[in-house]
């Protein structure tokens, strides 16, 4: 399974990073997590066509990870794509996201392509599903399960809870995971993690590396370096990832 990152910041956005999502590519599927940015853009960054996207997997309902929906379904109308699309996202989910495409005429009847909501979604080489997550909203966590037996769960926005991730998930090789403080800055009532706990999380699962995201700069001192922080309460390597690099992980 590959990785790559398009965006890691929060809800507050920072100079050259967006909104966070990422792409897990695998046996020829290709998977987009999150749509708060400007997803068609992103994905042609990244090397890959909109056109031949497969799923896109929608974790909760803010604006940072939803927000830029219309504009992509609405982009890939307009390029004449055919493939079906599938969308993974909670029931719940799924209605709000068809009332904010419906909010600007983005009907199924009315597009080239047939939107498909599920619950997850599978195919040859590629599992995802859904568990749900810790947050201020309903959220999903995603595990992605490859035909090679590699496992990654993405936690998506998510306060830390001591074991619940491990109950949820079982072991993971890797873990995306958010790093929105660090932890002498927390808020004592969020529904974010600091990075030491993200390690801390990284550890519980079993995991090998852990990929950091959703990092609220405007949180952090001069200096801070959220993997050294991670990596303080992980035993593996704990990753700032590189926007529109691709990263091999099983």
């Amino acid at each position: 399974m590959r990785l790559c990152f398009l965006g890691t910041g929060s809800a507050i956005p920072s100079a050259g990073d967006g909104f966070t999502s990422f792409l897990a590519e695998e046996g020829g599927s290709l998977v987009l997590v999150d749509c708060g940015d400007d997803a068609y853009r992103s994905l042609l960054e990244a090397g890959r066509d909109p056109l031949a996207l497969d799923a896109l997997v929608l974790t909760h309902e803010h604006a940072d990870h939803l927000g830029g929906l219309p504009a992509f379904v609405a982009a890939l109308d307009c390029a004449r794509r055919a493939k079906p699309l599938a969308l993974a996202a909670a029931p719940a989910l799924a209605g709000k996201a068809q009332a904010l495409l419906g909010a600007f005429g983005l009907d199924p009847g009315n597009l080239s392509f047939e939107p498909r909501f599920s619950r997850g979604w599978e195919a040859a080489g590629l599992r995802v599903e859904l568990i749900e997550g810790r947050h201020s909203v309903p959220t999903s966590m995603v595990l992605f399960s490859s035909g090679r037996g590699g496992r990654l769960l993405y936690s998506s926005d998510s306060r830390y809870e001591p074991g619940f991730l491990a109950s949820g998930s079982g072991h993971c090789a890797t873990l995306i995971h958010e790093a929105t403080y660090p932890h002498d800055r927390l808020p004592a009532s969020t529904g974010h993690s600091s990075a030491l706990e993200a390690g801390l999380a990284a550890r519980e699962i079993g995991a090998e590396r852990l990929f950091l995201c959703h990092f609220q700069e405007s949180a952090f001192p001069a200096g801070f370096d959220p993997a050294a922080e991670a990596a303080s309460s992980f035993g593996g390597e704990a990753i700032r990832p590189e926007l529109l690099r691709w990263y091999e992980v099983a």
